[in-house]
């Protein structure tokens, strides 16, 4: 098994279309602060995949190449399969496809009026931010434990795969000769515009379920992101290491998050074995 090899792997979770209103231990909060990520997630696939077309032929290394090949094959089937996640999602009445078309036309927008090298410094950026929300889902078991058992496996799918691949493009970005200031420039653009956009999704879920006035949803809400244990509050540090000079993304090491994965992926040739996997909470 090569432990450096970035593998796409076309997973169907087959989300039933009766999903749970709140699938994520019957809280809102928990809920639809994946929602919101999900919404988000098919245009912002599309950046990473059109960041580093440019320079998918300069990578340098053979290693880095392919290495790029599984990265966008992973990216694609990512934004395929929260496609499908968000049609659930407009079966329960909210406006997803709305909301999709807005984040995809900002993200275009964006990536036309930034050079090339500028682009790519945002997608580093982002997968830094998906990496440590991946870690975070996947170290602390209260997140995905009692969610819904096929939108858990999706959400463990992705997280372990985003951080699979999460030093590929600060590799590629290192070896175009990408600067430090460019880098935390990119930083800087993304935790602006990603926030904005993803208070726009939760916003909108939280109109459409009439929470927007509960001051106990609110008061829930903070102690879920900013409490002891808060979301939010657990991400600031990884976060700031972002902003280190000699930075890179293996140094935060949870390789041990995604060996028992790939240890599995490579001794069954079942997708069906490996939903059922990522369904279990002992399994990962």
């Amino acid at each position: 098994m090569d432990s450096n090899a970035i593998v796409p792997r076309r997973l169907r979770f087959q989300i039933p279309k009766d999903l749970p209103r709140y699938w994520n231990d019957n809280c809102p909060i928990k809920t639809h602060i994946l929602n919101a990520i999900a919404i988000l997630a098919p245009a912002f696939e599309r950046l990473a995949i059109s960041s580093v077309l440019p320079f998918k032929d300069n990578a340098g290394n053979p290693l880095l190449c392919e290495q790029l090949k599984g990265f966008i094959g992973q990216e694609s089937a990512h934004g395929g399969e929260f496609i499908r996640y968000n049609q659930i999602l407009k079966l329960q009445g909210y406006d997803t496809k709305r909301l999709e078309k807005g984040n995809l036309k900002r993200f275009k927008w964006l990536s036309e009026k930034l050079s090339s090298k500028m682009h790519l410094s945002l997608t580093l950026a982002a997968e830094h931010l998906t990496a440590i929300i991946s870690d975070l889902i996947l170290r602390d078991k209260t997140w995905l434990h009692n969610a819904e058992p096929s939108t858990r496996a999706l959400w463990r799918w992705h997280a372990i795969e985003e951080i699979e691949h999460k030093a590929v493009v600060f590799d590629l970005y290192k070896q175009v000769r990408g600067g430090y200031f460019t880098r935390i420039a990119g930083m800087w653009l993304v935790t602006g515009m990603l926030g904005g956009l993803l208070l726009n999704n939760f916003g909108h879920l939280v109109i459409r379920d009439k929470l927007i006035f509960k001051l106990s949803f609110w008061i829930r809400t903070f102690q879920v992101c900013w409490g002891r244990a808060g979301f939010l509050r657990k991400l600031i540090l990884p976060y700031l290491r972002y902003y280190l000079p000699f930075f890179h993304p293996w140094h935060q090491d949870n390789h041990e998050l995604i060996v028992k994965w790939k240890t599995f992926f490579y001794q069954t040739q079942s997708f069906d074995d490996m939903v059922r996997m990522l369904q279990q909470d002992a399994s990962i």
